[in-house]
């Protein structure tokens, strides 16, 4: 699932997608079968032939440094996901949200100039989780009775755990209404369909999971990526680890006290769980407070870090590492100054200077806008500029770029080399910049980054 969320993020930024799977994955994950997402069904372990691919995202708990080694050999980047750091990988790029994460347990698993992005913050997201985060949160601080619980053990639920959670739930005396979300490879699924009721709907392979989470009240769930997507919604939640990779996730929200966290073995005492899930359920200052824990753990812009991270580094004529990252929240002074700059202002559309509240207020709306992606420039000595690419409409993926650099590092070619990096993070995209007919600087900026005349004062770069 967070590969399908990321390959969203990657579409819209103008890449093409395949999936490389064996056959049992079309059923463990239906949406995969969507008529827009073209498969490549493997029938061995080998490396698959990558047909020219520039990127390979590699996310299997049983593939190593040997597999990706070979993917390489192909010309594509490796990017890895993972929450074990348990073994060895040979890639550009190794993506771990769990909490408290720290680069040393990584020191001698990956090679010396793999970039590690590490934390909640990386969480793999998708949009519609980031759609409903403000209003549960805010619905969700009231601390409001228990009214909807909605229980996910897992894609599969190998363990029956959802039947044990139902038990708990119904010795526990909670009078709310429960969704039940399952895979339609869950072994008990007959099961678990013939036990709906009025007040019980089971949803296999519901299309919009995030819009059942957004109406709950409590979260029962497994300790898996869906714990980002709950803690996102600030929803207040029983975590129940129930594989490897889940333990250190779930030890992590437990220390932050944004989860309770029960172990596997309670299940198997339906009368036991019942008073657990009774006690946070009947104290709704705890759930409040647990829930606003939980929605500091992360921001839900993993994929457009690692979107922002995909071009790695580039060296100028004048020895300058360049390098593209995601704007944050403590970015907003710096890139005020930057606009207040008279260079910047010059030949801008709108060359007003903005005030403090103007440019606050534009901040948190482009940071909150999931068709606008705000990156700042940063070299080997700090950050020296912004770009910003504003998606246009139309089915095919293009982008209005907005580029200024700070004015002391002019002439250093830094404004050309972040169009480079941008070429390389949207290849499939047109680029298309508004440039005033007297800015003769951004003119022959766009020029030798080969920008062609679009009509009018517009420049356009077209997808390779």
């Amino acid at each position: 699932m967070r590969c399908l969320a990321f390959a969203e993020t990657l579409r819209w930024a103008g890449w093409a997608c395949v999936f490389s799977m064996n056959r049992e994955a079309s059923g463990v994950v239906p949406a995969l079968l969507r008529d827009d997402i073209e498969l490549d069904v493997a029938e061995s372990a080998d490396v698959p032939d990558l047909k020219g691919a520039r990127l390979a995202i590699v996310d299997n708990y049983r593939l190593d440094a040997r597999f990706e080694a070979q993917v390489r050999e192909q010309g594509a980047d490796v990017i890895v996901f993972d929450d074990l750091a348990n073994r060895t990988h040979d890639c550009a790029i190794l993506l771990d949200p769990t909490p408290g994460r720290d680069e040393g347990k990584y020191q001698d698993l990956v090679p010396a100039d793999c970039r590690l992005l590490l934390g909640p913050n990386y969480a793999i997201v998708g949009d519609s989780w980031l759609s409903h985060r403000h209003a549960s949160r805010k619905r969700l601080n009231a601390g409001r009775p228990v009214e909807r619980v909605i229980v996910s053990m897992g894609g599969t639920d190998p363990y029956d755990a959802t039947r044990r959670v139902l038990a708990g739930l119904a010795s526990s005396g909670t009078r709310a209404h429960v969704d039940v979300v399952i895979g339609a490879g869950t072994p008990h699924r007959a099961e678990l369909a013939a036990m709906a009721g009025p007040s019980l709907a089971v949803h296999v392979d519901h299309p919009d999971v995030a819009v059942l989470a957004a109406e709950a009240d409590l979260a029962i769930g497994a300790a898996g990526t869906s714990s980002f997507e709950r803690a996102l919604l600030g929803l207040p939640a029983i975590l129940i680890p129930l594989a490897d990779n889940q333990r250190a996730v779930a030890a992590a929200f437990s220390a932050a006290e944004a989860a309770d966290v029960v172990p596997a073995m309670m299940l198997d005492d339906a009368s036991a769980f019942g008073v657990r899930i009774a006690a946070l359920a009947g104290d709704g200052d705890r759930r409040a407070a647990m829930g606003q824990r939980a929605a500091r753990l992360t921001d839900g812009r993993g994929r457009l870090r690692l979107l922002a991270a995909l071009p790695g580094r580039v060296t100028t004529r004048s020895g300058r590492t360049v390098m593209l990252r995601l704007a944050e929240a403590e970015d907003e002074r710096w890139l005020l100054d930057l606009q207040r700059q008279e260079s910047t202002r010059r030949f801008a559309r709108h060359p007003a200077v903005p005030s403090a509240a103007e440019h606050a207020a534009w901040f948190v709306a482009v940071l909150d806008d999931c068709e606008r992606l705000l990156m700042i420039v940063d070299t080997d000595r700090g950050s020296c500029g912004m770009v910003r690419l504003d998606r246009l409409s139309g089915r095919h993926a293009s982008f209005e770029i907005s580029i200024a650099i700070d004015s002391r590092h002019h002439g250093e070619g830094l404004a050309r080399a972040a169009l480079h990096l941008v070429r390389i993070l949207a290849p499939g995209a047109d680029l298309i910049a508004t440039v005033n007919a007297e800015n003769r600087a951004s003119l022959a900026l766009f020029a030798a980054a080969g920008f062609q005349p679009d009509g009018g004062d517009r420049y356009r770069s077209r997808a390779a």
